[in-house]
């Protein structure tokens, strides 16, 4: 008798387990891209800091497909866009950002609290943006303590 519950709680228990570990638990590339964003530097073709442009910009994405452009403050413009990897199966693929009504669109990578935005039309260098307070990140950015 005990066997046989013991085999149920067993069966039981892997299954649990196993739809915990399930690919929901993998974040999009849209959850990952949700949030407001703080830039704190570009580093093409010179290296360009709010300190050394006097501006500060941000970029909010949401769940609903929209992008909103604030400087300084101010909302400067908006934006819906869609995502979309992109590969030719020899290489891995890039994640993409397709704004509607621009012809812009941009390479991502998010990786924890960065976001890095490269224009596809430039293969060098790319704005770095992170997550978080204002005016925490440049010093990580730039390498100093």
């Amino acid at each position: 008798m005990k066997t046989r519950y013991s085999t149920w709680l067993y069966s039981f228990a892997l299954l649990a387990f196993g739809s915990a570990c399930s690919r929901d638990s993998v974040p999009t590339m849209e959850d990952q891209l949700v949030g407001r964003w703080e830039w704190v530097q570009t580093a093409s073709p010179t290296l360009a800091t709010p300190a050394s442009t006097g501006h500060t910009v941000e970029v909010e994405f949401d769940r609903r497909g929209r992008a909103r452009f604030f400087q300084d403050g101010a909302m400067i413009g908006a934006a819906r866009f869609r995502l979309k990897a992109v590969g030719n199966g020899l290489r891995k693929s890039k994640n993409m950002i397709i704004y509607r009504g621009y012809r812009s669109q941009q390479f991502y990578t998010v990786s924890g609290n960065r976001l890095i935005l490269q224009d596809s039309e430039n293969s060098r260098g790319g704005n770095v943006y992170y997550k978080g307070k204002r005016g925490t990140h440049y010093a990580e950015v730039a390498g100093k303590p």
